[in-house]
C-alpha cells in the first residue's frame, strides 16, 4: 500500500503541480493540513474518494470503437467497462479481507499497553506559519494529553509565553530569527525538547519535538510526543 506522500506525489505528477500548496488547493484544504496528512501517513477517506472518482473518469470507455463517438459506445463495450470495474472491486475486497485476516491472527506485542503503545497513541501534530508563529491546524489527542481543546490552540501562537517555558522560549526565538534572516535555507528539519504548559493543571509537560520547516511555503510542521512519563518508565 502506497504512503500518503507517494499518493500526493502522484497527484503532482499527474496534474504537473510544482508545489504541494497546489495539491492542497486541488483537495480544497490548507497546505498545513496536507503537511499533517504526510506526517500521519493518512489521507482522509473523503479526499481518497475524490482521487478514486478522478481515476474512474480516466478509465477508457471506448475499446476499439472503429470510429464511433463516445456516445455511440456499443453495449458490448459498456459491458467490458462494467466487467473491468467489477474485477477491480473484487480485487480490492480480497485484499482487504486478507489484511483483516492477518491483523486478526497477528499475535499481541509484548509491549502492548506499555511505553511503545503510549508513544504512538499520544503523538500530537501542529502545523502553522513560520512568518508569524500562528497555529493553523492540529491533530491528535490534545485535550487528553495536554488539556487543550483544538479551538483553544488554533489561531494561537506556538511561540507564545503562555505555552512554552520561559527558559525554552529563548531557544525558539533564536531559531526563528536564524530562519528569517537566512537567504539560503528553504527546507530544514531539527529536533528539540520543550516544556509546554498543561491547559488544565498549569504544570509543564516535557515534549520531544521534530520540526519540518518549509521556508518557501511558510509552513512549519511539528510532531510532538510527551516524554515526562516515559523517563520514569
Amino acid at each position: 500500500m502506497e504512503t500518503a506522500l507517494e499518493t500526493i506525489n502522484k497527484v503532482m505528477d499527474k496534474y504537473r503541480f510544482r508545489h504541494k500548496r497546489d495539491v492542497a488547493e486541488y483537495f480544497g484544504v490548507t497546505p498545513q493540513a496536507l503537511s499533517i496528512w504526510i506526517a500521519k501517513n493518512q489521507i482522509p477517506p473523503k479526499h481518497l474518494l475524490k482521487l478514486s472518482q478522478e481515476n474512474t473518469k480516466s478509465v477508457p470507455v471506448s475499446i476499439n470503437t472503429g470510429g464511433l463517438s463516445e456516445k455511440e459506445n456499443s453495449p458490448e463495450e459498456l459491458q467490458s467497462v462494467i466487467n473491468y470495474l467489477m474485477r477491480e472491486n473484487i480485487s480490492l475486497k480480497d485484499e482487504l479481507r486478507g489484511l483483516k485476516e492477518k491483523r486478526k491472527n497477528k499475535p499481541l506485542k509484548k509491549h502492548q499497553g506499555g511505553v511503545f503503545d503510549r508513544l504512538t497513541t499520544d503523538t500530537l501534530y501542529i502545523s502553522g506559519r513560520m512568518s508569524d508563529g500562528i497555529i493553523t491546524d492540529l491533530d491528535g489527542k490534545w485535550e487528553s494529553v495536554m488539556g487543550y481543546k483544538s479551538s483553544q490552540l488554533k489561531g494561537a501562537r506556538y511561540d507564545g509565553e503562555d505555552l512554552i517555558h520561559p527558559d525554552d522560549l529563548k531557544g525558539v526565538k533564536k531559531i526563528e530569527q536564524n530562519l528569517k534572516e537566512s537567504t539560503i535555507i528553504s527546507l530544514t528539519r531539527y529536533c528539540t525538547i520543550q516544556r509546554w504548559k498543561h491547559g488544565k493543571t498549569g504544570e509543564y509537560i516535557m515534549l520531544s519535538m521534530v520540526w519540518d520547516v518549509n521556508v518557501e511555503e511558510d509552513i512549519g510542521l511539528v510532531v510532538c510526543k510527551p516524554i515526562d512519563g516515559f523517563i520514569s518508565a
